[in-house]
């Protein structure tokens, strides 16, 4: 009888989890490693100095994330905004795949703000909105949600005017 009621305890258990349906992105595991300024590669350097050379670095982080390096050099601008230029390192060198910045969700162009609305069924509060600026000069807002500050709870792709809802987590 035990054997019986563990067999069926563990089948309804499956069946549960396999009806478990989340439409949040995943969230890509990294290994992060806060690095010292003077420890940062001169071609990271160079390469975010080229793009702003008003910027003023503060803190670098690596990542390794699916096989990737990327740095993160976060700093200010010159009227004090905070910036995070994330550096991919490829085969051809340094690349800014993305600039990303904290904005408040108002700021979020109206489209992609009802897109997220839709979205949002659970009617969960919204606590911070990173705006990544891509190298095709679309955007994406990652939206994160109270009780979930590491993961975007959603992320909305808006390019040429059109927003959408991405289904899984943006690549950089």
């Amino acid at each position: 009888m035990t054997l019986k009621l563990t067999l069926i305890s563990v089948a309804i258990s499956c069946a549960l989890i396999s009806c478990l349906k989340t439409d949040a992105p995943r969230a890509i595991a990294s290994e992060n490693t806060e690095i010292a300024l003077s420890d940062v590669p001169q071609s990271v350097t160079d390469v975010v100095m080229t793009a702003r050379s008003d910027f003023m670095m503060n803190e670098v982080v690596k990542k390794v994330r699916d096989g990737r390096t990327y740095y993160d050099v976060e700093g200010q601008l010159p009227g004090g905004e905070e910036v995070e230029f994330d550096v991919l390192m490829t085969a051809q060198g340094p690349q800014i795949v993305e600039i990303q910045r904290d904005i408040a969700f108002e700021a979020v162009p109206q489209k992609a703000r009802e897109v997220t609305e839709k979205a949002n069924k659970d009617n969960l509060e919204i606590v911070r909105v990173i705006e990544s600026m891509q190298t095709d000069k679309s955007i994406i807002y990652e939206v994160f949600v109270a009780g979930h500050p590491d993961d975007p709870r959603f992320e909305v792709h808006v390019q040429d005017g059109n927003a959408k809802l991405l289904a899984k987590r943006w690549e950089h």
